[in-house]
C-alpha cells in the first residue's frame, strides 16, 4: 500500500509539474487520472479471478511504469521500425510483464495474495496454491498496449491522439485539456472493462475450476466457485 500511495502521489504531481510547463496536460498526468477513474472497477475485476487476499493486507492499486511510450518512440526512431507497431508490441511486452512480476511473483508465488481457481490449461502451477493465470497478464498487456499507442503516438507538434482529436473538437487550449481529460477517463473505462469481461463470463458460465481445495489464508474462507 506505500508503494501505490507514494507513487501514485508522485506521478501526479509530477504529471501537474510536466503539464504547468508543457502548458498542456501531460501524458503523464491524463494517464494518472485515467487510472484513478477506473480503479472502481478492480474490486469486481479480483472477485472475477477468484482473488484472494490475507485480511491483514489491504489491496494493492495497479499502478504499471509510466514511461513505456518513451520506450517505444525511443525504439522506433533508433532501429527505424514503423512507429504505430513498435508502439503497440512495447505495451503489450512491459504490460504482461510487469502484471506477471507483480501477481505471478511478488503475489501468488510470495503468498501476498492467492488465485482460488484459474482455467484449466491457462495457468502455470496450476492446482497448487500458487497457481497464476496467465491471462491476467495479457490483460495488463492489452490495457498498455493501447494506452502506450494512443499517448505515445504524436504529430509533429508532439501531440498524441488524445490532444489531436480534442483540438479538432475545442476553440481554446483549456477546453482541450478539459475533454482530453474526459476522453482519456472514458478510454480507460472501455479498455478496463474490455479486459475485465472476459474474465467475468468465465467466472459466470463455470469455466474457472482448476485449484487448490487447502484453505489459502488460515480463518478466512476461500471465494466459493
Amino acid at each position: 500500500m506505500y508503494f501505490a500511495y507514494v507513487s501514485g502521489i508522485a506521478f501526479i504531481l509530477v504529471g501537474a509539474y510536466l503539464s504547468y510547463r508543457r502548458r498542456r496536460v501531460h501524458p503523464l498526468l491524463l494517464l494518472s487520472i485515467s487510472a484513478l477513474s477506473f480503479s472502481w472497477i478492480e474490486s469486481p475485476y479480483d472477485w472475477a479471478m477468484y482473488a484472494q487476499f490475507p485480511p491483514g493486507l489491504p489491496r494493492m492499486p495497479s499502478w504499471w511504469p509510466l514511461n513505456v511510450t518513451w520506450g517505444g518512440r525511443w525504439l522506433s526512431a533508433k532501429f527505424n521500425l514503423r512507429r504505430p507497431i513498435t508502439l503497440l508490441t512495447v505495451g503489450l511486452l512491459v504490460g504482461f510483464c510487469w502484471a506477471f512480476v507483480f501477481n505471478a511473483i511478488t503475489g501468488a508465488h510470495f503468498g501476498n495474495f492467492y488465485y482460488g481457481y484459474v482455467i484449466p490449461g491457462l495457468a502455470i502451477f496450476e492446482g497448487t496454491k500458487h497457481q497464476y493465470p496467465l491471462y491476467d497478464s495479457l490483460a495488463m498487456g492489452i490495457e498498455m498496449m493501447v494506452f502506450t499507442y494512443l499517448l505515445g503516438r504524436t504529430d509533429a507538434e508532439g501531440r498524441n491522439v488524445i490532444e489531436m482529436w480534442a483540438d479538432t473538437k475545442s476553440k481554446t487550449r483549456l477546453q482541450s485539456s478539459v475533454l482530453s481529460i474526459v476522453a482519456v477517463v472514458v478510454v480507460g473505462h472501455l479498455v478496463y472493462g474490455s479486459v475485465f469481461a472476459p474474465h467475468l463470463i468465465t467466472k459466470l458460465g463455470g469455466w474457472v475450476t482448476a485449484g487448490p481445495t487447502e484453505q489459502l489464508f488460515p480463518g478466512t474462507p476461500n471465494q466459493p466457485r
